[in-house]
């Protein structure tokens, strides 16, 4: 075989598959009942899809939007329980506290009231002490030796 006749059987294999294909199409439009669309009724019809495309996508934005409100408000609730929680622990606490500082000050009053006296010693009265004076001694002469 030959280029030409290579190149001549590749066009007569395109017209032949052409030719089959426009048969299909005319074939799937009489089942289908549809003939060819004026403009007026393709342009009605691509509005209508694209009407109930843009519902479509509304409606999902909005489920979406919900979705995420919804989201939003049980995060604020888990927070809102997290702070009730914290805020039960520290009254708790505090009612403790003041629990704990009542018997605190009743110990101490307690400890302030002795239940009897204790016996102290009482302290002698200073006196003030006056020096005596010595007695003044007499001078005494001294013997001279005796000479011999």
């Amino acid at each position: 075989m030959s280029e030409k006749s290579r190149e001549e059987l590749r066009s007569e294999y395109e017209k032949d598959y052409l030719e089959r294909l426009a048969k299909n199409r005319e074939t799937e439009l009489d089942q289908y009942g549809e003939t060819s669309m004026s403009e007026e009724e393709r342009t009605k019809k691509i509005e209508d899809a694209e009407k109930v495309q843009n519902e479509s996508a509304a409606q999902v934005q909005a489920s979406s939007a919900a979705k995420n409100q919804s989201e939003d408000e049980l995060k604020k609730k888990v927070e809102f329980e997290k702070q009730v929680s914290t805020l039960r622990d520290e009254l708790q606490v505090l009612k403790e506290m003041v629990i704990l500082t009542d018997e605190l000050e009743s110990l101490k009053k307690q400890i302030k009231k002795p239940s009897r006296k204790k016996a102290t010693k009482k302290k002698a009265p200073k006196r003030k002490a006056t020096k005596k004076k010595a007695p003044k001694r007499k001078a005494t002469k001294k013997k001279a030796p005796k000479r011999k």
